[in-house]
């Protein structure tokens, strides 16, 4: 068996293949959900780098931590990706229309009403923001994100 770093989840995540085109998928890619990503440990540009390195593979069967396996895993592995880069348009183009702090952002994007699911739906916008924050787009200023283009309209 080989042991493949794949953190985003958590910094130490790790899944395991073996020679058969079996991988033991765990938390890092689940057949009922898409993953929680919760800073300060988990890291979406980590999360999203390796779900790349899984499409990269050859194993033909996932086996998720939760959820039944994962045949074909790589269309779901791309969808998973898609669905991220789709989440992270979405909340630059709400803040494209005003700053929002997180909770906002869950209102706007998910619609989730249970509280424990919110809550996994803030970790993730959480990290989305911050990703975009390593990346330049966004910044925070007073408990809002906003995009960094409105600083630089506001200087002129």
């Amino acid at each position: 068996m080989i042991a493949i770093h794949t953190p985003g989840h958590a910094s130490d995540h790790l899944c395991f293949t073996r020679p058969d085109g079996l991988l033991f998928s765990a938390d890092h890619v689940m057949s009922w959900s898409s993953t929680i990503v919760s800073p300060p440990d988990g890291d979406m540009a980590d999360y999203c780098t390796s779900l790349q390195i899984l499409l990269n593979r050859s194993e033909n069967i996932f086996l998720p931590g939760h959820g039944p396996p994962i045949h074909y895993p790589k269309p779901y592995v791309a969808s998973l990706l898609s669905y991220r880069t789709e989440r992270e348009r979405a909340i630059v183009d709400a803040l494209n229309i005003r700053p929002f702090n997180t909770w906002d952002l869950v209102d706007r994007l998910y619609s989730k009403t249970d509280l424990w699911l919110r809550m996994a739906a803030e970790r993730n916008v959480v990290a989305h923001l911050l990703k975009l924050q390593s990346e330049g787009k966004v910044e925070e200023y007073a408990e809002l994100w906003r995009p960094t283009s409105l600083r630089r309209a506001q200087a002129r």
